[in-house]
Formats: C-alpha cells, sequence, structure tokens
C-alpha cells in the first residue's frame, strides 16, 4: 500500500473514530450480559466552542428472522438507524443521513459476509457508529488491551489498526452525582499512534455499564477537541 493510500485510509478512520460505534467479533472477549431491551441517552456535545446534544436510543426487536437491537442517533448534523445482531452485536445494517453545509448525504450499508475471523484479543469492526453500545459489554477488569480490525478496510491483512487500552478505574460527576467508572483510551497504533491524540472513554463500572464520557478529536491534527457527557438516561416501556 502507498503512503499517499495510507493517509487517505488514516484520515477516514480518525474521523469516524469519535462517532461512537463498534461491533464484537471474538468470543474469547464477548460477554453473557444482555443489554436493557429499551433505552434513551442524552448527551452534551462540544466540538470547539459549539455545543449541541446527541440522543441514542436503543430497543430489542424479536422478529421472526431473528432478534437484532434496533439504534437509532439523532443530532443536528447526523441521523441515523442501526441494527446489530442481538447475539454478536455485528452491525448488519447502517442507514445515515449526514447533514453538512455544502450537502445533505445519505448512506446505507449492508453487511452481507463476514470471512474474516477474530484472532483472540481482537475486536472485529464494520461500523464505528455503534462503539458506545458494544464496549458496554467489554470484560472491564479482567481485558487489559483488544485491536481493533476494520473489516471492509483491508486492515486484517495490513495498514492502520486502533488499539484499546484499559487504563482503569476513576470516579465522575455525572447526571449530578458521583459514579465509579472504567477509563478506556482508544486510538492508533504503531508510529502513528504516538503522533496521533487518543480517545479517552469512561463507562458505568456496573449494570448497564453505559458510556458516560468521551473526550477526543475526530480528525487529524488541528481538529478541534470534541466531548460527549452523557446528562439523561432512561429505560421507557416498550
Amino acid at each position: 500500500m502507498s503512503l499517499f493510500n495510507k493517509l487517505h485510509q488514516f484520515n477516514i478512520l480518525m474521523a469516524l473514530i469519535f462517532l461512537i460505534g463498534f461491533l464484537w467479533g471474538s468470543p474469547e472477549i464477548a460477554q453473557t450480559q444482555e443489554l436493557p431491551i429499551s433505552e434513551r441517552l442524552v448527551y452534551s456535545r462540544k466540538i470547539g466552542t459549539k455545543q449541541d446534544e446527541v440522543i441514542y436510543t436503543s430497543r430489542y426487536v424479536n422478529e421472526a428472522k431473528g432478534p437484532y437491537f434496533e439504534l437509532s442517533t439523532s443530532a443536528p448534523d447526523q441521523r441515523a438507524l442501526y441494527r446489530l445482531d442481538a447475539q454478536s452485536l455485528l452491525a448488519i445494517y447502517t442507514d445515515v443521513t449526514t447533514i453538512g453545509e455544502d450537502a445533505t448525504v445519505n448512506r446505507i450499508t449492508r453487511l452481507l459476509e463476514t470471512r474474516y475471523k477474530a484472532k483472540e484479543g481482537e475486536l472485529l469492526v464494520s461500523s464505528t457508529d455503534t462503539l458506545g453500545q458494544s464496549l458496554r459489554l467489554f470484560p472491564w477488569g479482567k481485558q487489559q488491551k483488544a485491536k481493533i480490525i476494520f473489516i471492509g478496510t483491508g486492515a486484517s491483512t495490513g495498514g492502520f489498526s486502533f488499539e484499546l487500552t484499559v487504563a482503569g478505574r476513576e470516579k465522575l460527576k455525572i447526571m449530578g452525582q458521583e459514579v465509579e467508572c472504567w477509563k478506556a483510551q482508544l486510538g492508533l497504533s504503531g508510529v502513528f499512534g504516538s503522533l496521533v491524540g487518543k480517545t479517552n472513554l469512561w463507562f458505568l463500572a456496573s449494570y448497564p455499564y453505559y458510556m458516560v464520557r468521551s473526550e477526543g478529536v475526530n480528525g487529524p491534527p488541528g481538529t478541534p477537541k470534541s466531548t460527549l457527557e452523557l446528562i439523561r438516561y432512561e429505560q421507557p416501556a416498550l
């Protein structure tokens, strides 16, 4: 792969890294703890000096062809719908509409087949947009690191790869109360990892293990810092 193509892939992945999302592919890492059947999470988002809100809604759907989690997100610059396989949390369908200053773009993706088999300590990723959902099942306190493989980008055969590192437990004040959290860092491995900042993630240390905060950058060096902080959590009746 040429240096130009590697840099192009790097820019694409860094632009995606802060879009909260990914899926499991490793039975050695995944746990059996189920997510709640219905949730609504509201986050305060700040990018540079701009501040708004992002809303995540998740519900469990049991259909004849198989159960899945339906995750929808709503923000001023993006609306999206995802379907995650109920067992693997594999993002089997994504429908994302991005609203920019110069255009509004809709992209629909269907995962038809996964040929790469995750090795021990690896996480398979097809959509970064579900990272905050899937990491809730990470074996916190047992697994310290994980290599993230972006299937469909050639990452399984080389190129850039991301690494998740558990930094330990911390207490944060969220929604007016102090809570115990697990802190993790997500970033590029190898040489580029030392040049590009990490994204920090905090997850509630007890059930239902939702993400309470994240901070980092959503692009190459010079991009404004971005933060997400949970301001409201509900489990509405279906």
